[in-house]
């Protein structure tokens, strides 16, 4: 019998399993982003907004992909409560992928159907769309993205003026709808990619997605994994990539419709499937997923 997809997305992965002392954490939407985001500093700013400077075993957390493990390290770095903030100093390191796939896991553990989005946001810098993750949550009656990443501090600096618990598509677009749009000509890849690196293009749009299906397939892993199908920058794409893509890019825009489809596609497929193992290319190194 087939899974249904809200029973699939309610239950922990791979890397969002916890050991259960946080099934008493409130299953709501803001209580959890409220919880993350005392738990949680972006390392990368974590002196220019908040003031402190993170010593590296809290920095290292943003390549732990096991949010067990990540809530071991803030215990041991602070014992209070989890619902509990943390002041800045005593948070643990984090981007936007380790802000939605906390979220995710502790919605999950609350019976909440959730999943991390891999994408693009457009609030960053106005005129392009940055690199990013969401979490995307299940309130009931539809699904909704949060940035679990933007408290009232990052709001304020970016001049964010929305709702960030139910961002609207043309806040954030997840890997398949940029996808979508480049090809049909509505979207400029050129503007798609990182700041931080000076990095755009198509094969970005591409990246996104396989991390984006991958995601929803319970297997949210870090953004600089690669694996698999793409291209370089610099490159182009082959036909056979174009349609490769194409043909995902139309399982992640709705994946509640072709459930089955999409869980089959990335099993079976080996140029989408992450295997184990994978190329870290922020540390330049290949490596083995646990």
């Amino acid at each position: 019998m087939q899974q249904d997809p809200l029973d699939y997305w309610a239950t922990s992965g791979r890397f969002t399993t916890l050991d259960g002392t946080e099934t008493r954490i409130r299953g709501d939407i803001a209580s959890v982003v409220e919880l993350v985001q005392g738990l949680l500093i972006y390392d990368l700013v974590a002196e220019p907004f908040y003031g402190v400077t993170l010593p590296p075993a809290q920095a290292a957390t943003i390549h732990e992909r096991h949010v067990d493990r990540l809530l071991a390290t803030a215990r041991a770095i602070d014992d209070r409560p989890l619902g509990e903030p943390r002041p800045p100093e005593a948070r643990v390191g984090a981007r936007c992928h380790v802000y939605s796939r906390t979220a995710v896991a502790l919605l999950r553990a609350a019976g909440v159907p959730a999943r991390a989005r891999c994408g693009f946001g457009a609030y960053f810098r106005p005129g392009w769309l940055e690199d990013h993750w969401v979490a995307e949550y299940w309130d009931g009656e539809r699904w909704l993205m949060a940035d679990v990443q933007l408290d009232a501090t990052w709001r304020e600096r970016i001049g964010f003026a929305g709702d960030p618990l139910a961002l609207t598509p043309s806040e954030f677009l997840t890997g398949g709808h940029a996808w979508q749009a480049w090809r049909c000509g509505e979207l400029d890849a050129g503007r798609c990619g990182l700041s931080a690196i000076d990095e755009f293009g198509s094969f970005w749009i591409a990246g996104n997605l396989r991390l984006d299906l991958a995601s929803l397939n319970k297997v949210e892993m870090n953004p600089w994994d690669v694996w698999g199908a793409g291209w370089e920058p610099g490159e182009e794409p082959t036909d056979a990539q174009l349609e490769l893509f194409d043909a995902v890019a139309e399982l992640t825009v709705d994946p509640d419709v072709r459930f089955a489809e999409l869980r089959d596609r990335y099993e079976t497929d080996d140029g989408l499937r992450m295997d184990g193992t994978i190329f870290n290319a922020n540390h330049r190194s290949v490596e083995t997923v646990e």
